[in-house]
């Protein structure tokens, strides 16, 4: 009788507890609600789970954040709120809170946001590399390690590396290129950036445009990864389908991981045993992280994972949407061949020299860069309250600007949905603060010159020796796996080019 009785007290007090729980839970979340309800923006779908529209979307692929964003901003005016579950996002479309958050370093990355950059379904991924570290501090420390691998001069010398690489593209190309074969042109320049990042950071042997290796197929699967695990339920999920995906992240990650600290430990017992290290990115790392005591090899690991990530992805999607932008503008193609045989004509070593002759590439590219971003945008969390245009925005807010929905808008750029490289010959069209593809500021792309070198260089060795030609039926839209990409995956006929 006393076991039943302690039982059913229990049970109550249990029942209290979670009755106590979900009331706490509701009352924090109408708190949210109260505190953000000055500010515009749609009626959300649920009390508890905000506006499901929005994640709907984006995991069916329906719609990338950019275009939800834009759409918000045509409907409700430069700034509004959206609320993903409980945590209020608010988007802003102003050059000046823009030119505010970007260019201090008081504003810092919102931690939440970065979670599937540091680690997948429980495994260290990127760890407190250059893109998801949020304390400002430790991200200067690492920035200051990484910066002599990307000064000008080295980036130079690499010229003759990225050449090889593209040469092994277009031969792989021009093996299939019948006019009659639809290539994922997309998929194919993945590969090239993909060999170009372990050549040039690592010096890792192998042919990755060739040959699929489980290094790339993990790759693969952590990018997928980080865009799935949006989805909070596969966190949890316990059906077999769900813990095997799970598995196979986490699997992933460890090659990665572990290929990355083989590679960092092998080149420091080189360095301390006198023996000449590769002139690459991760030998320049080393070189000045070995006078750093609190630099650890876990660190260097996240920066190995790091620039398979940012590097592969940001020149393939750029290269892919060129592509795809030229073949719907033919005009511009030509214009732009007409450059490449003028600078480059039958050369098979591309100078570094050149590509700061091919002028009129370096439009094309800032057009495809202001319609098609690598990412929708950046996000960064105000300390203090703070007035965005004429609304009082709470200490603590994350304030998500974007370069994708700005560009597309009339007040800032003339008829903004044509692409026109010559839009920014004279900057005539373009206004200060909406045109940040690789950011602003003390956080922006380390990369960006290196990706853009790499770019003209492997866009030169294609147009140089093959014609491209759009599968007229595909798809035309843009998907995001967290970086944005063509849907139809830039699908082509492709032709030897006759000259």
């Amino acid at each position: 009788m006393l076991v039943l009785m302690l039982l059913k007290y229990a049970v109550a007090v249990l029942l209290v507890a979670i009755l106590a729980f979900c009331l706490a839970v509701a009352t924090y979340i109408h708190y949210l609600h109260m505190k953000f309800s000055h500010i515009p923006g749609p009626k959300r779908d649920s009390f508890l789970f905000g506006h499901k529209f929005v994640r709907k979307a984006i995991l069916e692929k329906k719609k990338t954040f950019g275009e939800i964003f834009w759409a918000l901003h045509s409907e409700y005016g430069p700034v509004a709120v959206v609320f993903f579950v409980h945590f209020p996002f608010v988007v802003v479309a102003d050059p000046k809170t823009v030119k505010e958050i970007l260019l201090s370093s008081k504003y810092l990355k919102p931690a939440q946001n970065y979670e599937a950059f540091r680690a997948l379904f429980g495994s260290r991924f990127m760890g407190r590399g250059l893109v998801s570290e949020v304390d400002h501090s430790r991200w200067e420390f690492h920035r200051r390690i990484m910066n002599p691998a990307f000064h000008r001069k080295y980036l130079m010398e690499l010229t003759g590396t990225f050449g090889e690489s593209a040469d092994r593209l277009v031969e792989n190309l021009a093996s299939k290129a019948d006019g009659k074969s639809e290539i994922k042109v997309m998929d194919e320049l993945e590969r090239v950036t993909l060999d170009v990042i372990c050549k040039v950071a690592f010096s890792m042997e192998g042919d990755m445009i060739n040959n699929d290796t489980l290094f790339t197929k993990a790759i693969s699967v952590s990018l997928g990864a980080m865009f799935e695990s949006l989805s909070p339920l596969l966190h949890f999920d316990i059906r077999h389908e769900a813990r095997a995906y799970r598995k196979e992240v986490r699997d992933s990650v460890k090659l990665l991981r572990d290929t990355g600290r083989d590679i960092i430990t092998q080149r420091v017992n080189d360095m301390k045993h006198g023996k000449e290290l590769p002139k690459d990115i991760l030998s320049f790392v080393v070189k000045v992280a070995q006078a750093e005591e609190d630099y650890t090899l876990e660190e260097m690991v996240d920066e190995f994972v790091t620039f398979f990530v940012a590097g592969q992805e940001t020149t393939s999607n750029v290269l892919a949407f060129t592509l795809l932008s030229l073949g719907q503008n033919p005009h511009i193609m030509e214009r732009l061949l007409e450059e490449v045989d003028t600078v480059i004509g039958d050369k098979e070593n591309i100078e570094y020299e050149d590509l700061g002759k091919l002028e009129y590439m370096s439009l094309v590219f800032k057009e495809t860069l202001r319609l098609y971003p690598p990412v929708s945008g950046s996000a960064r969390v105000i300390p203090d309250e703070m007035d965005v245009v004429g609304f009082k925005m709470p200490a603590g807010t994350s304030l998500f600007v974007t370069s994708f929905a700005m560009c597309r808008m009339e007040q800032y750029y003339k008829d903004p949905l044509t692409y026109d490289p010559e839009r920014f010959k004279l900057n005539e069209d373009q206004t200060l603060y909406t045109y940040f593809p690789f950011s602003l500021g003390p956080r922006s792309c380390i990369g960006q010159q290196f990706a853009m070198i790499e770019a003209k260089i492997i866009l030169s060795k294609l147009l140089q020796k093959l014609t491209f030609k759009l599968v007229p039926d595909q798809d035309f839209g843009i998907y995001e796996r967290l970086t944005l990409k063509p849907s139809g995956h830039c699908a082509n006929y492709i032709t030897l080019r006759e000259k």
